[in-house]
């Protein structure tokens, strides 16, 4: 078993006791303590951001995650959503994935999409039965191929901020705007537009009608699409959307997109937020590209692009970050990571510090359903200011201090 980092690189293979412990763990065969340190283990996984990699198999690794259920506090290992499957006879074949009514949450959770791989982020022109005459497949599908691109849309953008870091923060690991969108950007070479084709070729990190230009014109130019629609990348940090407009800073009356708006959540939020466009042409036969389909994330600020759950978190998150620089003048270093993938309570904020500490807090003003009763879960609005609830979090790390 390996344990990874969320863009497929390895951080280590674990040791045979440890695979014993995950295979009695998944087993149900653990009681008393070694249950509690089974679980205490797959936690520190979880807060790491690391994903577990099954050696059942020589050709593709199964992949599965560590999913802390938010009302129950029951931690279990679920099989990542299209990952290979396991090989026959394997302790961990059992399939973990969702079911029910579960199961349809579910498939609204942005996954992991995994590198090297065509993206299919919009609908080819196809063909209708009757003549020659050609018709797109629809962006507004309710369901089908359609639908499926889409949330692979919404995927994308979240795949690009895990496995770039923008979801995580700490005071020696802050980074400027420019050093930010350059990881977005090295992200964004792993993953194909089309065959062999890195999304960086066709990616513009500013929405404004220069860079529409620029990116018309390579598309246009290329012959590595073939005869396949030809579509390219446009991400930005910009006001948000209203209507069928995409509002940036410096055009405020926005420009228009055809397709859909896909929200982080399913609902909108006030921005800045970090909007990742389609480029294409809508209909076959032309050269007169537009926007498309605009997926797009709440972020903190202009200049930090760390993700917001909601608008009413931006003063509190300000907060901690604060909280986390002074903490590091004072020698302790404490990281604050948001889970985008695969994560049942999109709220929810991680804090790890030193000797395994780690806090899980909300700021949202209300849950959005049961939670666990723990003293390693926090919510802001069960305090009764910021400042006291400022206090707690920087006891739980400095009172820990050695």
């Amino acid at each position: 078993m390996r344990l990874m980092e969320k863009n497929g690189n390895l951080v280590r293979t674990l040791t045979p006791a440890e695979l014993d412990q995950l295979q009695r763990f998944h087993a149900g065969s653990l009681t008393s303590y070694h249950l509690l340190t089974a679980n205490r283990a797959l936690l520190k996984i979880r807060s790491d951001g690391h994903w577990l990699a099954c050696e059942c198999r020589n050709d593709h690794l199964p992949v599965m995650h560590v999913r802390l259920d938010s009302s129950s506090g029951i931690v279990t290992m679920v099989n990542n959503p299209e990952t290979h499957d396991h090989a026959v006879g394997c302790e961990f074949a059992k399939d973990e994935r969702e079911t029910g009514s579960v199961r349809v949450h579910a498939e609204r959770l942005a996954i992991m999409l995994p590198p090297d791989s065509p993206l299919k982020l919009i609908g080819q022109f196809r063909q209708v039965s009757e003549g020659d005459a050609v018709e797109r497949i629809r962006n507004t599908g309710a369901d089908g191929p359609a639908q499926r691109e889409q949330h692979r849309q919404v995927s994308m953008l979240m795949t690009l901020i895990e496995a770039s870091g923008l979801n995580s923060y700490s005071a020696e690991g802050k980074q400027t705007l420019t050093q930010q969108f350059a990881e977005l950007r090295k992200v964004a070479a792993r993953y194909a537009l089309v065959d062999r084709v890195p999304a960086s070729n066709y990616l513009e990190t500013r929405i404004d009608m220069k860079h529409m230009l620029m990116l018309k014109s390579r598309l246009v130019e290329s012959t590595a699409f073939q005869d396949k629609r030809r579509y390219g990348l446009m991400l930005d940090c910009v006001v948000g959307t209203k209507g069928r407009k995409l509002l940036t800073f410096d055009k405020p009356e926005g420009f228009d997109f055809k397709g859909q708006n896909l929200l982080w959540g399913g609902t909108k939020t006030e921005g800045p937020v970090l909007a990742l466009a389609i480029y294409s042409p809508s209909t076959p036969g032309t050269n007169f590209y537009e926007l498309i389909n605009v997926a797009s994330v709440p972020v903190l600020s202009r200049g930090h692009l760390f993700p917001v759950y909601r608008a009413e978190e931006r003063e509190a998150l300000s907060e901690m970050v604060s909280i986390i620089n002074w903490m590091a003048t004072k020698g302790v270093k404490v990281v604050m990571r948001r889970p985008m993938i695969g994560s049942f309570t999109m709220d929810e904020l991680v804090l790890t510090g030193a000797n395994d500490r780690v806090l899980s807090v909300s700021l949202a003003a209300s849950p959005s359903g049961p939670e666990p009763t723990s003293d390693t879960f926090k919510r802001l609005s069960d305090f009764k200011s910021l400042q006291t609830f400022s206090k707690y979090v920087m006891g739980f790390f400095m009172n820990n201090k050695k």
